[in-house]
């Protein structure tokens, strides 16, 4: 086995007491305590939350832990071409413990946009029916109780980012379908009206945004098939990370932001337990969830630490969606004892 001199680079400091600044990763043994110690060490796990009213596959998110909001998505996901059920105009707000209805849309919607918080969201565009399928460039703002009418998008589509991208005055829209395949525009949104502004450098669809309208991190989605490649994005240019994801996903969710953020769920099933933490340098795997699930909401405008997953599809359901929530809590534990138990 490989010692942490050879793993680090550096020998394990030998201290009298703990050292007043540690580093995160930081590791010395205490000779006063007889302790091996750790700083820095993140403990995570997922936990069962409270069930929704009515389970939705392809909804949007907004919010956070404690004061979260699904709104649309379909109930019959899997079954479009031959009818399925009706887009749905739902939202149910989340207080940390259980759901309760919100106000409904004007505009049913399937892969809509999405982001803000429960008082003040934002929903565009999004696929309004099925068979024969047809989409909306309508834009809806939720404040707290109802959704108002705000300025449309430049173009009917779906398939942009689902959760995240910024708060309902100053939003991003990045990618998406008009007709295949995805494209690469990017639209922000001020409060009332949306305006074209540099193109993302790729085509992409269904990825995870997080961050705000001036600064992001763009990961995952398609074309053609799933990708791991992440793209910074400062207000006003797009530019390649050097990082990548250890997954390669669509239809995920996400919390956090461009310097602290956790990606949930994805397709294909095979692999969407998993999450993925990304520190701003780098993603590594993380907890792992009880339930797999595609096409979920999330709390996006959760701090890392504290978050939830909610509704979305997997294989073992094939016609309904879910209604079971999943929290996800974080803390990083300072000066930890090494044990070797």
């Amino acid at each position: 086995m490989a010692g942490y001199n050879t793993i680090r680079g550096l020998r394990v400091k030998y201290l009298s007491s703990d050292p007043a600044n540690s580093e995160e990763g930081q590791v010395w043994y205490n000779s006063t305590t007889g302790n091996l110690r750790l700083n820095g060490y993140v403990l995570s796990a997922f936990s069962s939350g409270g069930n929704r009213n009515d389970g939705q596959n392809g909804g949007s998110s907004a919010g956070t832990l404690t004061a979260g909001l699904a709104f649309g998505g379909g109930r019959n996901p899997n079954l479009p071409n031959s009818g399925g059920l009706a887009t749905q105009t739902q939202s149910e707000e989340y207080n940390g413990s259980s759901w309760a209805e919100g106000g409904a849309m004007s505009q049913g919607r399937v892969d809509g946009g999405g982001t803000g918080t429960q008082t003040a969201a934002l929903a565009w565009g999004g696929r309004a029916t099925n068979n024969p399928f047809t989409y909306t460039n309508l834009t809806e703002e939720y404040g707290g109780s109802s959704w108002t009418s705000g300025g449309n998008l430049g173009a009917a589509q779906y398939g942009m980012n689902r959760s995240g991208g910024g708060i309902q005055t100053a939003a991003l829209s990045v990618g998406g379908f008009i007709v295949s395949p995805a494209r690469n525009e990017t639209e922000e949104y001020n409060g009332s009206s949306w305006t074209s502004v540099n193109d993302m450098i790729t085509n992409t669809a269904r990825g995870v945004y997080l961050g705000t309208q001036t600064s992001g991190l763009l990961v995952n989605g398609q074309p053609p098939s799933s990708v791991q490649a992440a793209y910074n994005y400062d207000g006003t240019n797009w530019t390649a990370n050097p990082a990548t994801s250890n997954l390669a996903l669509l239809t995920r969710s996400g919390i956090g932001d461009n310097s602290a953020g956790l990606l949930m769920g994805g397709s294909p099933y095979a692999s969407n337990t998993s999450s993925e933490l990304w520190n701003g340098t780098a993603f590594a795997n993380d907890a792992v969830a009880a339930v797999v699930r595609n096409g979920s909401q999330s709390s996006c405008a959760s701090p890392v630490s504290a978050g939830y997953t909610t509704s979305g599809t997997n294989a073992s359901t094939p016609n309904s969606a879910l209604t079971s929530t999943e929290e996800y809590t974080a803390t990083i534990a300072t000066n930890l004892n090494i044990t070797t138990s």
